[in-house]
């Protein structure tokens, strides 16, 4: 049986299990106890709940070991019923405590996401201080799409199907600034939707600072008519009877040197393998997991540039 406390004697280990390291569990505990808290008080205080604060049977697993079975389960994906065995509990159990768990870690994830205020009257007084406290060059835009589930019902599996990747698929797309901090997650769309549409349908733009440059690639053509404000730039797409010429040629080589990193970030987020294989479970938490993960990825990305400032 896996605990949390035979997980601490091996780092190396708890990391590979769970996709964080030890103090990054720890920061992430002290965020979703009290969050966990205020929840189940909610839960337990509901006006259609028929029994008495107080009753029913306890969890038979610790919080800390809660949150280790459900990063276990992002991490490495495996079945419901193969968690449960390495938990000693049935998988209606981890179902359960993974229901309830992800909305709490979606709720302190979302404030993860937020650029940063632009220097006042004063505060940019050299370029080292502006570089360190508003990396905000740059927003960097990306879509992403995740083979899902065919769906028995007929209008949601050809809504679902992508003609890019041939088969069905949920996109959802994120805004990174130059040093790779997550700025923005969309909510998911089905893979039909096409990468503009489905940025313009978010609301992110909106968000973006017009002190920041846009960037992205050649599915966000004509993203310049949605931010007049903003100085963007795309990838050149070719064209039937107008091929690239080698300015433009030249022009996306630049584009995609700078758009690798959010590719990278993409990397990092499918370490957790319930984002790179096929999706199995209920679409209805699928955002959840997505903007958890990258929280996750987000927490760790801040603490290398602290590092590296330092």
């Amino acid at each position: 049986m896996i605990t949390f406390d035979k997980l601490l004697r091996d780092a190396r280990v708890f990391k590979a299990l769970t996709g964080i390291t030890v103090d990054e569990f720890a920061k992430l505990y002290s965020k979703v106890e009290p969050a966990w808290v205020e929840a189940e008080s909610k839960r337990l205080s509901r006006p259609d709940r028929r029994r008495a604060i107080g009753a029913g049977s306890d969890y038979s697993l610790d919080l800390e070991t809660r949150l280790v079975m459900v990063l276990f389960w992002l991490r490495l994906y495996l079945t419901m019923t193969a968690v449960g065995y390495f938990f000693s509990v049935d998988k209606a159990t981890v179902s359960r405590n993974t229901r309830r768990l992800l909305p709490v870690l979606r709720q302190i994830s979302d404030p993860e996401f937020e650029w940063s205020e632009p220097p006042g009257r004063g505060q940019g007084k050299n370029i080292e201080r502006a570089l360190r406290d508003y990396p905000e060059l740059f927003a960097i835009l990306d879509a992403t799409e995740q083979p899902v589930q065919r769906s028995q019902d007929d209008e949601k599996q050809r809504a679902h199907y992508s003609g890019k990747k041939k088969r069905h698929t949920r996109k959802t797309a994120i805004v990174v600034n130059e040093h790779g901090e997550i700025r923005g997650v969309t909510f998911s769309t089905p893979g039909s939707v096409h990468d503009i549409t489905h940025i313009r349908g978010s609301g992110i733009l909106d968000k973006i600072p017009k002190e920041v440059g846009v960037i992205g690639d050649a599915g966000f053509d004509g993203l310049h008519k949605d931010l007049p404000d903003h100085s963007v730039a795309t990838a050149h797409k070719a064209r039937r009877n107008h091929p690239l010429t080698e300015d433009q040629k030249l022009i996306n080589r630049e584009l995609s040197s700078t758009r690798i990193i959010v590719e990278n970030i993409f990397c990092q987020l499918k370490h957790f393998r319930i984002l790179a294989e096929r999706f199995r479970h209920d679409l209805d938490i699928y955002d959840d997991i997505f903007r958890t993960i990258a929280a996750i990825v987000n927490v760790r990305t801040r603490n290398r540039l602290a590092t590296t400032i330092a």
